[in-house]
C-alpha cells in the first residue's frame, strides 16, 4: 500500500466513487482520476499502488462504515419490530446519503480480484448478518412468519438500497415516509394474521 496524506487520499477515493459510477470502474483511468483530485498523474501513486487498491478501499471503507453505524443504532434497541424498522431507515438514508460509494459497493464486486474480493463478500456477510439476526429474533419472539431467513434479508436490503436510483429531495415523500412506508409493507407480511 502506497502512502499519502488522509486527507488527499480521502479526495481520491471520493472522486473514485463519482469516476466509477460515471463510466465504469473498468473504463475509468487514473490520469483522469488524478485529474479531478487536483493532482499529477503519476502522483496518485503516492497515495494508492493500483486502481484495484482504490476500488478495494472504497469498498472496503463503505462497508466497514455501515457496518459500524448499524450496530450503533441497533445497540440500545430490544424489540425486533423497532430493529428493523432503524435498519430500513438506516440504510435508504445510507444510500441516499453517499449514493457513489454505495453504488459503487453494490455494482462493482465482479471487478475486485482474489483477497479483495473475499475480504468485501466477508464484510457484505457481516452487514446483512445483522439483517438476518433480527429477522431470526422477531420470528422466534414475535412469531413473524418468514420461510428463509437469508432470502428476504436480501430482499430487504435490495429493495432499501434501490431507493437511491430514484429518490429526490424535492420529490411527493420524505426519506423517513419512504422507509416508513417500506417498513409497513415489509412487516404487514411478517406479523401472525
Amino acid at each position: 500500500m502506497a502512502n499519502g496524506s488522509p486527507a488527499r487520499k480521502n479526495i481520491i477515493l471520493k472522486e473514485a466513487a463519482k469516476l466509477f459510477r460515471e463510466n465504469g470502474y473498468p473504463s475509468s483511468n487514473l490520469r483522469e482520476l488524478a485529474r479531478r483530485a487536483g493532482i499529477q498523474g503519476g502522483s496518485i501513486y503516492h497515495h494508492f499502488s493500483s486502481k484495484q487498491e482504490i476500488l478495494f478501499q472504497l469498498m472496503d471503507n463503505t462497508m466497514s462504515d455501515m457496518i459500524r453505524r448499524l450496530k450503533i443504532i441497533l445497540e440500545p434497541l430490544d424489540c425486533p419490530t423497532e430493529r428493523l424498522r432503524r435498519t430500513i431507515r438506516f440504510h435508504i438514508g445510507y444510500h441516499i446519503a453517499g449514493p457513489d460509494e454505495t453504488y459503487i459497493t453494490d455494482d462493482e464486486l465482479r471487478n475486485l480480484e482474489g483477497d479483495n474480493y473475499r475480504q468485501i463478500i466477508s464484510k457484505r456477510d457481516r452487514y446483512q448478518q445483522l439483517f438476518e439476526d433480527i429477522i431470526a429474533t422477531g420470528q422466534a419472539e414475535q412469531n413473524w412468519q418468514i420461510s428463509d431467513i437469508k432470502l428476504f434479508a436480501r430482499a430487504i436490503i435490495q429493495m432499501c438500497a434501490g431507493v437511491a436510483r430514484w429518490y429526490r429531495p424535492d420529490g411527493k415523500f420524505t426519506i423517513d415516509q419512504i422507509a416508513e412506508q417500506y417498513f409497513t409493507l415489509l412487516t404487514t407480511g411478517l406479523m401472525s394474521r
